[in-house]
């Protein structure tokens, strides 16, 4: 296993931040930071005292791994600018498959952290899970060792089983916030904070934890108490998109209650 020290980012967003820093913190050489967001790679770079470019072209090669933290749809034309050969090149996504690396190096894999992540939010990567997978054995020892640097949950996934985890983590994560964003304009739309929802967010969450999500359900739909459904459909018929969640929802757990 090829112990990896020195690393390029390739990326300042809100994944090339986080992981540039813990790597960074974990006594890894952050070598460089590439990018076309000039603010955001100058910032990242100069926080940690390192090399920075805003071409591709510029990139310093012959170093021990390449972390590609871009969004998915703007990975494939930055690869067709790169110019590796058997430098090991990853990406940070849990959609796209590990093949869509191979025609721009002979070694490849994924590190992918299992989190949302917001750039000027701290987070303890110690929890958070990471799901790697590489084309070579000792690609995926050398990943994983550099996994266990930053967290204590290491898994090795191939990117179809990563794929059916960013499902998971869409519904968990994405769509459970956009409901938070539609219950914060109800209540103002009558006159009341978010922050009266707070206790009932943090107590739903610990039971989902605690107690699995099967077993903590409750509200109207689980009791299939029809008369309460029809009142908020009522209530919800100027809000047409959130009316039709509320009613596709409630039928779903209707469904599925025994």
């Amino acid at each position: 296993m090829k112990h990896v020290k020195n690393i390029v980012i390739i990326g300042a967003g809100n994944v090339g931040t986080r992981l540039a820093c813990a790597l960074n913190d974990a006594g890894c050489n952050i070598v460089q930071i590439a990018g076309r967001r000039s603010i955001a790679v100058e910032t990242l770079a100069k926080t940690l005292d390192t090399d920075f470019t805003l071409s591709l072209a510029k990139i310093i090669k012959g170093q021990d791994l390449y972390i590609l933290a871009l969004p998915d749809n703007a990975m494939e034309e930055v690869l067709g600018e790169l110019d590796l050969t058997d430098e090991l090149l990853v990406h940070t996504s849990g959609s796209v498959p590990m093949e869509i690396l191979i025609p721009f190096s002979e070694n490849v894999g994924v590190f992918y952290p299992l989190q949302t992540f917001t750039r000027n939010r701290e987070i303890d990567l110690k929890v958070v899970p990471f799901l790697v997978e590489a084309n070579r054995i000792d690609t995926e020892d050398s990943l994983v060792g550099l996994g266990k640097m930053l967290s204590a949950n290491v898994n090795v996934a191939d990117s179809e089983k990563r794929l059916q985890m960013h499902v998971a983590a869409v519904f968990a994560s994405n769509f459970s916030n956009h409901m938070y964003d539609i219950a914060r304009e109800i209540m103002q739309d009558n006159g009341f904070d978010f922050d009266l929802l707070v206790p009932l967010i943090t107590e739903t969450a610990a039971k989902a934890v605690e107690m699995g999500p099967d077993n903590s359900q409750t509200g109207p739909a689980l009791r299939k108490d029809m008369e309460i459904i029809a009142k908020h459909l009522e209530l919800l018929k100027n809000k047409p998109a959130a009316r039709e969640l509320y009613d596709r929802i409630s039928k779903n757990i209707i469904d599925q209650t025994h």
